[in-house]
């Protein structure tokens, strides 16, 4: 059977939903959708693990929204167009949770292995000190703990609070769903946007540009590249809490620039 999914779903369930481009189905059976001339594109996607799932002619809010939220952690398309239409779904995430549309992990367990098999990605090691773990391409000025330090929301970076015993990067993840209230836990992975939009795009620029875009930026790659499993679950689950800056983070971080070490120094 066909289950019509996308935007042309999420229409019929909410008028002010964007205007679809094209009708896009889904099937565990291989079939193919002749559109015909002069009609709106029509699509398919087929695979054989969708027949897991109950599905309906039509895809409830919540089947389109759990579709939404297992696709967030990967960026589709070619280096042109991937984080426009990276932004364009998690603006359809954002719709979905200011309706209060339910998100269902039974769906998304079935969900995210297609998706994996599909756009494969490496994984990150956390199991690593930290001076390998941030030595990539980003040419950087200061100690990156120290960074973390310096917007830290207490007298002390949060990460701190959750790390393995005797290391660097690892962090306990029931520390973190478990042993912290909700506003500390976004508090904690709002410091990790900051630092990584400070290091990434403020500092290397002189901090000449838009705290804001920088900040969306990061957080993009928190989701795409940084965080893996639950930890990047949560992040799309709390997006639209999540999707802006709750303070002047540069100029606490200017603020604190006695905290700062120099790469020379660290």
């Amino acid at each position: 059977m066909l289950t019509l999914i996308g935007s042309a779903a999420a229409k019929q369930h909410f008028p002010d939903f964007r205007e679809p481009k094209d009708i896009d189905y889904h099937s565990a059976n291989p079939c193919v959708l002749i559109t015909p001339e002069g009609e709106m594109r029509r699509d398919v996607f087929t695979d054989v693990r969708l027949a897991q799932w109950n599905w309906g002619e039509v895809a409830t809010a919540s089947e389109l929204y759990t579709m939404k939220v297992s696709h967030s952690f990967w960026e589709i398309g070619d280096y042109k167009v991937r984080s426009a239409n990276w932004r364009k779904h998690m603006s359809d995430v954002v719709f979905f949770q200011r309706k209060g549309v339910e998100f269902n992990r039974e769906l998304y367990d079935i969900l995210l292995p297609i998706w994996k098999d599909i756009h494969k990605k490496n994984p990150t090691n956390l199991k690593q000190n930290a001076g390998n773990f941030f030595n990539d391409a980003v040419v950087r000025k200061y100690d990156h703990d120290s960074i973390h330090a310096s917007i830290a929301y207490n007298d002390h970076p949060l990460y701190e609070d959750i790390l393995v015993p005797g290391e660097e990067v690892m962090v306990d993840s029931t520390k973190f769903f478990a042993g912290m209230d909700y506003e500390t836990q976004l508090q904690l992975v709002r410091e990790e946007v900051y630092a990584t939009a400070l290091e990434r795009i403020m500092i290397p620029n002189d901090y000449i540009g838009s705290p804001s875009q920088a900040y969306a930026w990061a957080l993009q790659r928190t989701i795409t590249s940084l965080f893996k499993g639950e930890w990047a679950l949560w992040t799309v689950l709390n997006y639209d809490t999540l999707a802006r800056p709750d303070c002047n983070y540069v100029q606490r971080h200017l603020d604190n620039k006695n905290l700062l070490i120099p790469l020379e120094e660290a």
